[in-house]
């Protein structure tokens, strides 16, 4: 009835049969509701993504030049002369229109809706499809379960063209579409709302499809059918999904927006999918048509590679205020009745032996990532409308196995590649604001003058920006985890996500990590609106009780599916670990890092009272992650004797310990008389040599525990960003570790091997290996790292411990 009453209250606004409607709108039954009034009032609807820049929206506006602009108070006003209707605002006026039937009035053929993808000449294209076309394409199809039994999840983004079959399918069926909250398709939000709502039919691009299998399972369990389109499927993935749910039906589709989405569909049969190289996209739905055509427009022979023409049912009118572009891709069919037009798609495909579609890539320069159909030229005269900027040309690079990055080349007067970033991403969306920008004298060319695609040079992604280093743990925590998401060395906590290279799926990996750490919901939303290390702890840190101090933090949890064993590691003095959280970029991508945290940060209850009582402990803890072995431990200082007699421990249990890594630790060497401990004792050991000369009263005497956490408090970047409680649970934490310290000789030897890593810049009585030779049975590899003890988890340090574990940590199952 709602849609009804603003159908006729948009008329009662001027809309009438073949207008054009921008709707602003958050996803929402009001997003809908304004979309189905449009309809009902017989005229056409294009969204405007809140999300996108308000530049784009603004340009989006201009070609469009819509009667009416339905939007919510809370949104940026547009620029347009078109009539403002605001949901939030005129509630009471709407309410009180007639909600009877409405009797739509118009033409078949008039716009049903348009919708934006990218452009060539740098302009976003209007793909204008009539209501026959979006009728036919919703009405009649089987290839999906369309029925009062069918839930669809509407999560892709409302600009794309897989918007309108999550909508529609469900709605002109006698279905149930769930809506999920927010404009970012969100992994998380998709596991809660398939099991709340138990949805029985999910549309994803294949990188989604390969990233909920890899990492949420479980949703393919619930449901009952499964699309994935947009990029090419992945076999490996569908086989692994259907070897796991043969329940489960899995469509791989493929349909441009030109053809009101999916064209032609293939259904996965269990063992289809096993070895083969790719993943056919099968025939063409019914009413619509598919054509391999070669220059001459003349049907090629199976087997033989050509380009893909489309036709039929959703054939779009063409686009909008582009008559030109429209007469060159949509061209009078030679194969179909009098006047007959199809779609000239311009990419590569060819029949197979079973008579399915096989798609084989693009014709021409436009790309494909990650779902979305962007022009390079676009990404290029953003970048190109800079003042200083000359030339600009974009491409896709994997610089790393599976991770598509966009780049940009210019030619320009400045260097400040970050502001080059800052230019794009007001003007462009998201998704096609480049990873890196690389200043260039000039453009690589081909003899024939085109651009040297194999000539450009990869990006320098380990660039290291100028902002400001962490501040508290969960700064330091975020920092790591975003420097491993974005495959960098390190980041500060004013690095931008998505102007670092970040995109929509590595953030759903970012999210995920930080849910495990934080045990906080925290969603892809809340990314995009503090995008920044310091933003992010900041949000996490007003809408999360969880506690940095926790025993066992999981900086990368073991996934539910990986055979790969964890590096545990264990706590210096001070009993905090988060500046392990630096070792994530230099690991393999899926090895889980899990560090150990003194009890005492959490109280007195259970605190250990001696280093064997807190192996005993550690032990336990780390068994609940990986009953059995290989084991892998690592331990700095303090933590390297823990370390140790855990291995030892494990050993004397059976268990294989494959590797054991000492950061600067050493054992009390014959004769040790252990000194009083006094303040200033107690914040050298946790500030190194900087501690000397921080003032406090008890630094000859008894440590006052309240002064020194207020002391570290204001000396200490980091210990800053912990309240008074949390400081001095960590100053009593410090204080019992040197107790226990001061009194442990090793009483069990380890049998295996150990790598060493010596801070050079802290001069040590003697070797590594001499030292540990009485408790450590195998060979003890020694490792230079030219730094000061208290700096061996800075970010350079790190790296180099990093990079030699990365060399020793071998793939390992556990069971």
């Amino acid at each position: 009835m709602w849609s009804n009453r603003l159908a006729r209250y948009l008329s009662g606004k001027g809309v009438r049969p073949g207008d054009l409607v921008a709707v602003h709108v958050e996803r929402s039954p009001h997003m809908v509701a304004a979309i189905l009034a449009v309809l009902k009032a017989g005229a056409g609807y294009t969204m405007l993504d809140p999300q996108f820049p308000e530049e784009r929206l603004n340009a989006v506006l201009g070609q469009v030049r819509p009667a009416v602009v339905v939007t919510q108070s809370h949104l940026p006003v547009l620029r347009s002369d078109a009539v403002r209707v605001d949901l939030t605002r005129e509630v009471a006026e709407i309410s009180a229109v007639s909600g009877g039937a409405v009797g739509t009035g118009g033409s078949p053929e008039s716009v049903a809706c348009v919708m934006f993808t990218s452009g060539s000449t740098g302009v976003p294209k209007g793909v204008a499809a009539s209501h026959r076309a979006l009728a036919a394409t919703f009405v009649g199809p089987d290839y999906l379960a369309f029925g009062p039994e069918q839930t669809f999840l509407q999560c892709s983004p409302v600009s794309w063209d897989a918007f309108a079959l999550e909508v529609f399918g469900p709605l002109l069926h006698g279905g149930v579409c769930v809506l999920q909250p927010g404009q970012h398709t969100d992994p998380h939000q998709i596991v809660e709302l398939v099991e709340r709502h138990q949805v029985t039919t999910l549309q994803m691009s294949a990188s989604l499809f390969n990233h909920m299998l890899d990492e949420h399972p479980a949703v393919f369990g619930q449901i009952r059918e499964a699309m994935t389109a947009g990029e090419a499927a992945s076999p490996s993935h569908a086989a692994k999904a259907l070897a796991r749910f043969p329940h489960l039906r899995l469509l791989n589709g493929y349909g441009p927006a030109e053809s009101m989405g999916f064209t032609t569909t293939f259904t996965i049969e269990p063992g289809m999918a096993e070895g083969v190289a790719s993943i056919p996209v099968g025939g063409p739905l019914s009413g619509k048509h598919a054509y391999v055509l070669d220059a001459n427009l003349e049907l090629v022979a199976p087997g033989v590679p050509g380009e893909l023409y489309v036709s039929g049912h959703g054939l779009a009118h063409g686009y909008i205020g582009q008559p030109g572009l429209s007469a060159d891709r949509f061209v009078a069919n030679p194969y179909g009745l009098a006047g007959a037009r199809m779609y000239r798609t311009g990419d590569l495909a060819r029949w197979n032996k079973q008579g399915a579609l096989e798609y084989l890539g693009r014709g021409d320069q436009q790309i494909k990532l990650r779902g979305f159909r962007i022009e390079p030229g676009e990404i290029e005269a953003a970048l190109a409308s800079h003042p200083q900027v000359q030339q600009a040309a974009a491409v896709v690079r994997e610089d790393r196995p599976g991770d598509k990055r966009l780049v940009a080349y210019v030619v320009a007067d400045t260097t400040d590649t970050a502001a080059l970033v800052r230019h794009t991403a007001a003007r462009l969306p998201e998704y096609m604001v480049p990873a890196a920008v690389v200043v260039l004298e000039e453009l690589p060319r081909t003899v024939n003058g085109k651009l040297d695609r194999r000539a450009l040079p990869a990006p320098d992604l380990s660039a290291v920006s100028d902002g400001r280093a962490p501040r508290n743990p969960a700064e330091e925590i975020l920092c790591g985890l975003f420097a491993d998401t974005l495959g960098l060395a390190s980041v500060t906590i004013d690095d931008h996500f998505f102007h670092r290279g970040g995109h929509s799926l590595l953030a759903t990996r970012l999210i995920s990590r930080i849910r495990t750490v934080w045990g906080t919901r925290v969603t892809i939303r809340d990314l995009f609106q503090s995008p920044t290390p310091a933003l992010l702890a900041e949000h996490i840190a007003a809408g999360s009780g969880s506690n940095p101090l926790d025993t066992v933090l999981p900086i990368r949890a073991p996934g539910r599916d990986t055979d790969t064993a964890p590096l545990f590691c264990v706590h210096a003095v001070s009993g905090v670990s988060w500046g392990y959280a630096g070792l994530l970029p230099h690991l393999g991508a899926d090895r889980p890092l899990v560090a150990l945290q003194a009890r005492r940060l959490g109280g007195t209850e259970d605190a250990p009272e001696s280093i064997e009582e807190m192996a005993d402990d550690y032990l336990a803890e780390i068994r609940k992650v990986q009953p059995h072995g290989p084991y892998h431990l690592l331990g700095w200082s303090f933590g390297g004797l823990v370390a140790h007699a855990v291995a030892a421990r494990l050993e004397a249990a059976g268990e294989e310990v494959a590797l054991l890594a000492l950061l600067d630790s050493y054992p009390l060497p014959d004769g040790f008389r252990a000194p009083e401990i006094d303040g200033r004792h107690v914040l050298t050991a946790l500030l190194g040599s900087r501690g000397e000369s921080v003032p406090v009263r008890c630094a000859d005497s008894v440590p006052d525990i309240a002064e020194l956490a207020e002391a570290l408090r204001q000396s200490d970047p980091v210990l800053a960003g912990l309240e008074h409680t949390q400081a001095a649970a960590v100053v009593a934490a410090t204080l019992d570790n040197l107790r226990m310290r001061y009194r442990y000789v090793p009483d069990v030897r380890f049998g295996g091997d150990a790598l060493f890593f010596d801070a050079t810049g802290t001069p040590a009585a003697q070797s590594g290996a001499a030292a540990w030779a009485p408790y450590v049975g195998g060979r003890v590899e020694e490792f230079a790292v030219d730094c000061e003890h208290a700096a061996m988890t800075e970010a350079e340090p790190l790296r180099a411990v990093g990079e030699v574990l990365a060399r020793r940590l071998r793939p390992a199952a556990h069971i």
